[in-house]
């Protein structure tokens, strides 16, 4: 099993000035993210790493790449699939669909965006991708994902309710370090960068 998991988030992208849905929207990292990848490179140079798995959008993939050459693709670690609201700004949505926009600010877990999923659907694959990973592998690893898929994987592992994810802070580039304690057999966290 896993002893130690780098969980990371893909370094910066550039959606725009207004605020979007961006989910399975796939950007490339921009100038700032490339240099944020960058800088992950060299952290990463001095730590030895056995499997490295990445969310196969393109904004993770140029992440990865800036690590090592050396990994592998994992479908369900892709960010929420937002449907017919992906890559729209949040105020279209708002005025587009005021009673849509208002269900999901009230059930925020089970709202599903038309020809979308919903963060319920979300932490299940992703839930199941990590236990898989990390009961495949020995050692230290890392997973290089996205905002929403690290946040399910930190309120899973820390029994934090959907409806309060948000209150898990994963910026551009970001590194959580966990940790696994053989004798309370549970993971351990920490914010690396």
């Amino acid at each position: 099993m896993v002893e130690k998991v780098y969980l990371l988030r893909h370094g910066h992208i550039n959606n725009g000035s207004e605020k979007r849905y961006l989910g399975r929207t796939d950007v490339p990292l921009d100038a700032l993210g490339l240099e944020q990848a960058q800088a992950l490179g060299e952290y990463f140079k001095a730590i030895h790493v056995d499997a490295i798995f990445t969310s196969p959008l393109k904004r993770c993939v140029q992440t990865t790449e800036m690590i090592s050459k050396k990994y592998q693709v994992v479908e369900a670690l892709s960010e929420i699939d937002m449907g017919d609201w992906e890559n729209l700004p949040m105020a279209h949505i708002q005025s587009l669909y005021p009673k849509l926009y208002a269900q999901r600010g009230e059930n925020l877990e089970y709202f599903t965006p038309p020809n979308g999923e919903s963060f319920h659907m979300m932490a299940q694959r992703v839930r199941q991708a990590f236990e898989k990973i990390v009961q495949s592998v020995d050692g230290t690893i890392i997973i290089v994902a996205h905002a929403g898929v690290n946040r399910m994987i930190l309120s899973h592992l820390f029994g934090i309710e959907i409806n309060d994810m948000f209150s898990i802070v994963q910026p551009f580039a970001c590194v959580n370090e966990l940790t696994w304690d053989c004798e309370r057999l549970q993971w351990e966290y920490r914010k690396v960068l």
